[in-house]
């Protein structure tokens, strides 16, 4: 214990002062009366403020002088000095991932885990301080440490769940941020147990403790759609939970109900069902599974029937099977393939692929260049050289989402040199392998010749060229899946003046102008999303679906707390401090003289 304010003992005279005040005789004129028997309670009062006279037990004294110690008391700021974590920081990451949506605990996970947020921030003792974290696609700092319980609502407030995985890895490392320099810190994450966590364990500053929110793991959901023929739709429904489970397939064409199908699935177990009522000129299906569960993302699926327009491609290459299999995998398609000596410019085609080499002059846009050989591409190539080990892509980027290159070997590619307005969407150890054209005119280059590589031999092959070709083709988003969360590229049409997009809830995104328009990023909710182009000659309307596809977060049950690793200063004792008492003892004397003046208008 000790004393801050020493001079705050002088207010201890006021304890003596009272006690004098009850000795002193009250001096009051003589008056004759007719009788006295109304009188005796103040006769008896009058004898109680005799001078020198013993004190009398009362009540109205006894919290008077309660009430002036607990006043001095605090006026000398007395403390508690230990390893008590006095100014302590609290860091609470908030689980955004798509599971959290779940409502087996109302109204739902997310929604609980903000109300245990809140109740943390209210619950801050004097000299403590808290910051929110919300871990969604990237980790956010809503507020930083703050000991203020409105700051900290207001923060609360904006946060939402994402409709996709979240990144654990990044939001730890915001955290260690926060709690750098700041002893006897905590971190504490509410979540469950859905977070994408890095490949090795992170590094924690912090004393680490994980709440976990969720009460269920059952769960049904759609797991694929698509049309297998004409007429023809595939449905494959997951049951998540252990208990068998009774569903109806419910299977609407452009809006309204067609069919109904009633689905048995076992639990932890699929089952396929195949749909062939759907009629001629159906543009939009939608699959729905009733009754509903915990999890509603993953009840509904879509697909945009309508053929896409043709789009009118050129391969110019002395022979690349891989290429053009690669091109052709894509719905409407107009592939031409021609060798580089039937090459004749001043031909309009929606996107030109040049493999090898490319034409002198001005290169036609949109255009996607493989390894020209005598090294003049719209980035110019140096010599061969072993590139090293391939590096693992920005899941992020458009051009290289759901690539996966872990298996991929490069034997020899052209040294080259990011210059100004390009970036890098693949590199090796010592050279760039894909370099992408920022803005207009949209171009891509490879700096490698496919067949030096084992490239096309993975699955990672025709995924990298259907995500060039949604960004290169004017139009490479008609009718495409993306799933939830997903930034989707738009490539206007070379005439387009606007750009719009409407979301499955109706509001309406203005992209465009400025050109190139914008990456749409709102992309959480599943849904038909429909594009409008205005058009020289008029309006022009298509369609893409945003899909949630993610067997991982629709197996609700709660997981376990990550794994971590922590650092000799999450494991360093509690910073020593002093946890003032002169709150509590100011709060005890307001008490007493409150109940001192209830007691004193009441009367005896």
């Amino acid at each position: 214990m000790s004393l801050l304010a020493p001079v705050g003992l002088v207010a201890l005279l006021a304890v003596p002062a009272i006690l004098l005040l009850y000795f002193l005789k009250v001096r009051r004129p003589e008056v004759r009366v007719s009788t006295l028997m109304f009188w005796r309670p103040f006769v008896a009062d009058r004898q109680a403020n005799a001078p020198w006279q013993r004190l009398r037990a009362s009540l109205l004294l006894a919290l008077q002088l309660l009430a002036a110690l607990a006043l001095a008391l605090a006026l000398v700021r007395p403390g508690v000095s230990g390893a008590i974590g006095i100014g302590g920081t609290t860091v609470v990451m908030l689980d955004a991932s798509a599971s959290m949506q779940a409502t087996d605990i109302g109204p739902s996970r997310f929604e609980a885990a903000v109300a245990r947020a809140r109740d943390k921030a209210h619950q801050l003792g004097p000299g403590q301080e808290m910051a929110v974290i919300l871990i969604g696609q990237h980790a956010e700092l809503l507020s930083p440490p703050s000991s203020d319980p409105a700051v900290l609502d207001s923060a609360l407030n904006r946060a939402r769940p994402t409709g996709s995985e979240v990144d654990l890895g990044e939001a730890f490392s915001l955290a260690n941020a926060v709690v750098a320099g700041r002893p006897g810190a905590s971190i504490v994450l509410l979540g469950d147990g859905h977070a994408r966590a890095p490949a090795s364990p992170p590094r924690v500053g912090a004393r680490f403790f994980y709440e976990p929110v969720g009460a269920t793991g059952e769960n049904a959901g759609i797991e694929t759609i698509t049309r297998t023929a004409p007429g023809t739709v595939f449905v494959r429904l997951a049951n998540y939970g252990r208990g068998d489970r009774d569903l109806k397939l419910e299977m609407l064409a452009d809006g309204r109900l067609a069919d109904v199908l009633p689905v048995h699935v076992a639990g932890n177990s699929t089952s396929d069902v195949t749909w062939t009522g759907m009629a001629p000129g159906t543009q939009v299906v939608e699959a729905l599974i009733t009754p509903g569960d915990a999890l509603a993302i993953d009840n509904a699926a879509f697909l945009v029937t309508g053929s896409p327009p043709a789009r009118k491609v050129l391969l110019v290459t002395e022979e690349n099977g891989f290429l053009q299999r690669a091109l052709k995998l894509r719905p409407g398609i107009d592939l031409t393939i021609q060798k580089k000596a039937d090459y004749k410019p001043g031909t309009n085609y929606d996107l030109y692929v040049f493999d090898g080499w490319v034409p002198a002059g001005k290169l036609p846009d949109p255009a996607l260049v493989v390894a020209p050989l005598d090294g003049n591409g719209p980035i110019p190539l140096g010599n061969q050289l072993n590139p090293g080990l391939v590096l693992p892509v920005d899941p992020s980027d458009p051009i290289t989402q759901d690539v996966v290159l872990k298996d991929v070997h490069v034997l020899t590619a052209a040294r080259a040199t990011v210059p100004s307005g390009w970036r890098t969407a693949i590199a090796a150890v010592d050279d760039p392998l894909l370099l992408i054209h920022e803005g207009e005119p949209r171009i891509a280059e490879l700096t490698f010749d496919v067949h030096h590589s084992d490239l096309p031999l993975r699955a990672a092959f025709p995924i990298l060229v259907q995500n060039l070709l949604a960004y290169l083709l004017p139009g490479g988003f008609e009718n495409q899946v993306y799933p939830t969360g997903r930034v989707v590229t738009l490539a206007t049409e070379p005439t387009a003046r606007s750009l719009e997009v409407q979301t499955p809830s109706g509001k309406v995104v203005k992209l465009a102008p400025p050109f190139p328009a914008a990456p749409f990023t709102d992309t959480q909710t599943p849904g038909v999303y429909t594009v409008r182009q205005q058009l020289s000659s008029g309006v022009r309307s298509s369609q893409f679906v945003v899909q949630f596809e993610d067997p991982d977060l629709s197996r609700v049950g709660v997981g376990s707390a990550p794994f971590v690793e922590l650092t000799a200063s999450a494991n360093a004792a509690p910073p020593r401090g002093t946890l003032e008492l002169w709150p509590w003892l100011a709060a005890l004397a307001v008490a007493l003289l409150a109940t001192e003046w209830f007691v004193f208008h009441r009367g005896p």
